[in-house]
């Protein structure tokens, strides 16, 4: 019953027999800053089902899981009551009780222990396994067990690693464990926090009005470079000026906003513009472009984008987000990554 999944955290005590009674279930869905209240039906055949099997148990969280074409509702209970697994038409599929050790099948508790080989053994569980979704394709069949199946579940820890095995009675190893490491999950998810709270501090330092800024010494550029500026974009404010020298070439960088556009020009002292960077919309770049994105960096997600003019010549600078790592890319019109 351990199905990574849409999972609906409910939020709050709820007797059962509330739940029963308007057929739904309260549910909290986590959100970056506040659980967000949502409500959660439980189809009328799964409330009764749940009573029937159940009875007087208190839900302490349930998952719906979609599985060849129905949904079934896993409902894990307070207080050390197990689980139970439902489908929408009320067929039971699984229950789950908590056992002591001393009460699982001798070949079974062996099968345990010999796999365990010395790693601590934590909750067992008794699953009682009613029925399974067959899959034949998108669609799928329940079929019913008579008599039922059981299967045995233990937690095991060892260190660090944690991992789960399930037997049948007569200890036959169903499942073998599968060990995941808990402090590489701890800094996973710590990662995954400082990169959302990075990302966060970026948009509102984006969305934060802009701190004004010391006038810029125009002076620096030529005349030439000044006039060639304001005849191509009259409507541009200078944001910055500089100067630099390059191979015995001296260049002059004008920063500046035109409305809500951002556009960097490098300017020869005659007045000619060797290079222009402008910001692009994400979804204003070539197709072309998107589709060699997507196949180099599946996932990836556009954080900037700019369109570059040099010497004639236009290219694509990116920077990109590929899971939580950062990089730049260079792309020109045809979908050609250049790096």
């Amino acid at each position: 019953m351990k199905r990574i999944q849409v999972v609906a955290m409910l939020a709050g005590v709820m007797a059962l027999s509330l739940a029963l009674a308007s057929s739904s279930a309260w549910a909290g869905q986590e959100s970056k800053e506040h659980a967000v209240q949502t409500k959660v039906e439980l189809p009328p055949a799964v409330a009764q089902a749940v009573k029937a099997n159940c009875p007087g148990a208190e839900i302490a969280k349930v998952d719906v899981e979609k599985e060849a074409g129905f949904a079934l509702y896993d409902i894990e209970f307070k207080a050390g009551r197990g689980e139970i697994e439902v489908a929408a038409d009320g067929t039971v599929m699984d229950i789950a009780t908590i056992v002591a050790m001393k009460d699982v099948p001798k070949p079974a508790a062996d099968a345990i222990l010999k796999v365990a080989a010395g790693a601590t053994v934590g909750q067992v569980e008794k699953s009682e396994v009613r029925a399974e979704v067959k899959k034949a394709g998108e669609k799928g069949t329940i079929v019913k067990f008579s008599p039922s199946k059981y299967v045995y579940e233990a937690e095991l820890v060892k260190g660090e690693r944690k991992g789960e095995v399930q037997v049948a009675p007569d200890g036959t190893v169903v499942e073998e464990p599968k060990w995941r490491d808990e402090a590489k999950d701890k800094e996973k998810v710590t990662k995954g926090k400082e990169v959302e709270e990075k990302e966060e501090a970026e948009e509102k330092e984006e969305a934060a009005p802009a701190k004004p800024k010391p006038a810029v010494d125009l002076k620096i550029l030529p005349p030439a470079v000044l006039n060639a500026f304001k005849a191509a974009y009259p409507k541009a404010v200078i944001r910055g000026a500089s100067k630099e020298t390059e191979k015995g070439v001296t260049y002059y960088e004008v920063e500046s906003v035109d409305g809500k556009l951002n556009r960097d020009l490098l300017y020869t002292a005659d007045g000619k513009a060797v290079e222009i960077e402008e910001a692009i919309a994400p979804g204003a770049l070539p197709p072309a472009v998107l589709q060699a994105l997507a196949k180099a960096y599946p996932g990836y997600k556009i954080l900037k984008a700019e369109e570059m003019t040099k010497d004639g010549a236009k290219l694509f600078e990116l920077s990109i987000q590929v899971k939580d790592k950062k990089m730049s890319a260079t792309v020109d019109p045809s979908g050609k990554i250049i790096h």
